[in-house]
C-alpha cells in the first residue's frame, strides 16, 4: 500500500462533514490533495476515509491531509519529483 496518494477530494475539517459541522461547511470545496494513507493512531482518532485499491481489492483507509495543491499541474509535478505513483484527479 502506498504511503502517499494524490486525490481530488472535498475538503472538510473533521469526520462529521459539512452536514453536521460549521467549520466543515466553511471550508467545503473540492481540491487536489496529498494524502498520508498511513497516519499515526489509526482507529483511535476520528478521521475521514476513502476507498483505496490494494492488491486488486478495494479497502477503506483513514488518511491525513498533508497538502492542498493549487492546480493539477502542481500536483503532477510534485508526484513526479517525489515518487508518488498513485494519482487520481478525476
Amino acid at each position: 500500500m502506498p504511503q502517499y496518494v494524490i486525490r481530488r477530494i472535498r475538503l472538510a475539517h473533521c469526520a462529521r462533514g459539512p452536514e453536521r459541522c460549521e467549520k466543515c461547511r466553511e471550508m467545503d470545496r473540492e481540491a487536489i490533495c496529498l494524502l498520508d494513507m498511513d497516519p499515526p493512531n489509526q482507529g483511535i482518532v476520528t478521521r475521514r476515509v476513502i476507498p483505496l485499491e490494494v492488491d486488486g481489492e478495494t479497502v477503506w483507509r483513514e488518511y491525513d491531509l498533508v497538502r492542498v495543491f493549487e492546480s493539477e499541474a502542481e500536483a503532477r509535478e510534485y508526484a513526479a519529483q517525489n515518487g508518488v505513483e498513485d494519482v487520481e484527479l478525476v
